[in-house]
């Protein structure tokens, strides 16, 4: 008999939960044996239900999905943590993976690269969907099939990057392209696992050290330095 590997899943949006719980049932290897709306009800039934693959959103009400990964991985550093995201962002992906996350897959992916990415994770490798790959810039060190760096859509080296130039820290080079890329500034302190002021405090800061004062200014120079998608039209 074939042994089936056990999976929670964490979203707070019960239907995306039921879809994607027939779409994993469906695998003769798997099985979803609990699920939860929040991270503190993941962590309770973490508690009390035995699993080898934790799936869960990273935009949720109370504590965000970077925070659980980060108490999960102290508490079970073995455990497959695999994050589905409405978040395209190589920004986001590369953070989540820093946290301990071993497969980042977009909610806009193939369903099949939900279960390649669980399956993936169950084997303490690396995996990230397609479409955020094809935007390159992932950050950090990450194992992708057994490759010891990700792809890379640009030929800058980390000392001829933007942050090196411009003198931004890493985390504000991800708020300057979080924000670039359309999301707000709930959006960036839920994605990066910060608060709200803090993002304000990091934007007031990015700004005076770059010299801009509006928010087109600002967007002008990141799109210049690689930051984000540029606009039709942009450099040409």
């Amino acid at each position: 008999m074939l042994l089936e590997s056990r999976i929670i899943l964490v979203d707070d949006h019960a239907a995306v939960r039921a879809g994607y719980k027939r779409f994993i049932d469906s695998e003769s290897d798997m099985t979803v044996v609990g699920e939860a709306g929040n991270a503190d009800q993941a962590f309770a039934l973490l508690k009390t239900t035995t699993c080898d693959a934790l799936v869960l959103d990273i935009s949720m009400p109370g504590q965000s999905g970077l925070e659980l990964i980060r108490r999960v991985r102290l508490k079970w550093p073995r455990l497959a943590l695999v994050v589905l995201s409405m978040h395209d962002s190589p920004v986001v992906a590369s953070k989540a993976l820093e946290q301990g996350a071993r497969a980042y897959v977009t909610k806009s992916s193939e369903p099949e690269e939900l279960i390649q990415g669980i399956r993936m994770a169950l084997g303490e490798q690396t995996f990230v969907s397609s479409d955020v790959q094809s935007q390159g810039l992932l950050t950090g060190t990450w194992r992708q099939h057994g490759q010891e760096n990700p792809p890379q859509a640009t030929h800058e080296s980390p000392e001829s990057g933007p942050s090196a130039n411009c003198g931004l820290t890493p985390r504000e080079v991800d708020v300057v392209r979080l924000l670039v890329e359309g999301h707000t500034i709930e959006q960036v302190a839920t994605s990066l696992g910060i608060s709200g002021k803090t993002v304000s405090n990091n934007l007031s800061q990015i700004r005076q050290k770059l010299g801009v004062q509006t928010d087109f200014e600002l967007a002008f120079w990141a799109w210049s330095q690689g930051f984000g998608r540029k606009p039709p039209g942009f450099g040409e």
